[in-house]
């Protein structure tokens, strides 16, 4: 089963400064935070356990009493230092000379990877990261992971376009087995990824399993050329011989918005949402209608892979398709602080037939996207179920170059429906005619077992919305969605049923 994703590309996430607010029951706390300070003497052997007044106490502490008030789930106080002090053992274990400090972040690092997939401590490197990415552009491989909890191994969610592991033909369901010559099976997510950064210009080797079968990239060269190998399926396992690639780390530099035309339809690749999203969407349009000469038939936004951004990103792309409807909604912990997002007069297609494209790369602000435009039937959404991730990080700076990222709110849909775990269904179920990979979804014991599921959507079949494409049997190389969504758009055939109910 396909596990939790925590992406190295962040995900819907509001930035704020870190605050210290009071938990409803001080004393649990005070008693909690007392018990740390013993259980970090006992950790380190020494007599006395570290002042109140101590620097890194101080961090702790604070970081404590805001996942106490601010994460989306209520939490004990004894079961967060439980937690904690997990991470101190094992990293006095590991390195028996760790500083006070180094001590510290891995208490934080166990506790608030206890919480959730999402939340996690950002020391300097990863918080530097996280900031980069909003921006566009990062040095790296350029692929979001989750831990297979399965197989032990680093699964791969999807590979940003135009980065090293793109070129190198990594896909979606891919399986990490080692990096470099160090198994990956023990390791946590944290070690992994850490072993696959490095210096812009040097290389790591990666050794991979594919499920599925069929032709693999058996060496991508310096980071990306044109691989060659087959790896086989063995039996009817499902599972191909492993394979190594090697990728040399480089500045990923994310193009938010690609397109094209196809005919007389604007194909809108949409490939994040950073901080340009918006507005390279807006000029993307005005050129292809410039192209079109002003007569576009209609839009196909490709969400495939996208495995999201800033919630403000999301919800400035479905207002750009939407009139002044409700697009999403926010909710925490504390009612006050739920927020309702709602669009603006004015669509940038004119009400022209809109495609969106999904699979099961396609999460967080995408996922936003699309239940709105679903909601409103202002598209008709083509491919597989979306992934399922449908809560709010927040990332806060700490003191000096450290922060955190917690979940402090969960999204709901127009219509009311949760996304996490869920995710978004499409209309038409359809994908690739060479993607074998395998669907990547949240483990659902992470889920609200209480929750309601959404209402399924109005199924379509291929033979009513682009007849012609389905009569004709697929080329190995056929994007089977793409190709029915231009098809449908074009004979005006979803024109009207996009309407429907």
């Amino acid at each position: 089963m396909a596990k939790l994703l925590v992406a190295l590309l962040l995900l819907v996430a509001a930035v704020g400064p870190a605050c210290a607010v009071a938990p409803s029951s001080r004393a649990d706390t005070s008693v909690a935070l007392e018990r740390y300070r013993q259980e970090f003497a006992k950790v380190k052997g020494t007599a006395a356990a570290p002042s109140t007044t101590d620097r890194n106490y101080i961090l702790f502490a604070d970081v404590m009493r805001r996942v106490l008030a601010e994460h989306v789930k209520p939490a004990a106080p004894q079961t967060l230092v439980d937690k904690a002090v997990a991470g101190l053992q094992k990293k006095k274990k590991e390195e028996p000379a760790a500083t006070d400090r180094v001590l510290t972040e891995a208490a934080l690092d166990s506790m608030l990877s206890s919480l959730d997939p999402y939340s996690s401590f950002l020391d300097s490197e990863h918080f530097r990261y996280m900031r980069e990415q909003t921006q566009g552009e990062f040095g790296g491989l350029g692929i979001e992971v989750t831990m297979d909890d399965d197989s032990g191994l680093i699964r791969v969610v999807s590979p940003i376009d135009g980065s090293p592991a793109a070129r190198a033909g990594l896909r979606t369901g891919d399986l990490i087995a080692k990096i470099d010559d160090a198994q990956v099976k023990g390791m946590n997510l944290r070690d992994a990824v850490a072993r696959m950064r490095g210096p812009v210009g040097t290389s790591v080797a990666l050794t991979m399993r594919r499920n599925g079968g069929g032709t693999v990239a058996a060496n991508a060269g310096n980071g990306g050329g044109n691989a060659g190998g087959n790896g086989g399926s063995n039996g009817g396992s499902g599972d191909a011989a492993p394979f190594r690639v090697s990728l040399t780390r480089a500045v990923v530099k994310i193009q938010p918005v690609r397109y094209r035309l196809e005919g007389d339809v604007a194909y809108i690749r949409i490939a994040a949402f950073n901080q340009q999203t918006s507005h390279a969407l807006d000029d993307a349009v005005d050129d292809l209608r410039r192209q079109a000469n002003g007569h576009l038939a209609g839009a196909v936004l490709d969400l495939r892979n996208n495995p999201g951004g800033l919630l403000d990103q999301a919800v400035n792309v479905a207002d750009r398709f939407l009139e002044a409807v409700d697009i999403v909604s926010v909710r925490g912990r504390d009612p006050d602080e739920n927020r309702r997002y709602t669009g603006t007069p004015g669509d940038l297609m004119a009400g022209l037939p809109i495609v969106l494209l999904i699979n099961s790369g396609s999460a967080s602000a995408s996922e936003i996207v699309a239940g709105a435009l679903q909601d409103h039937s202002r598209a008709l959404l083509f491919g597989t179920r979306s992934y399922g991730k449908g809560s709010v990080q927040t990332i806060s700076s700490l003191t000096g170059d450290i922060g955190i990222r917690l979940t402090t709110a969960r999204y709901f849909r127009p219509s009311g429906g949760l996304v996490d775990c869920f995710g978004v269904t499409p209309n038409l179920e359809i994908k690739p005619a060479n993607d074998n990979s395998e669907e990547t979804h949240p483990d659902p014991a992470t889920c609200d077992p209480n929750a309601t599921p959404p209402s399924p959507p109005r199924a379509w079949k291929m033979e009513e919305l682009c007849p012609d494409v389905a009569a004709v049997p697929p080329k190995p190389d056929s994007d089977r969605p793409l190709e029915c969504a231009v098809a449908a758009i074009r004979t005006r055939l979803m024109g009207t049923l996009a309407g429907r109910p």
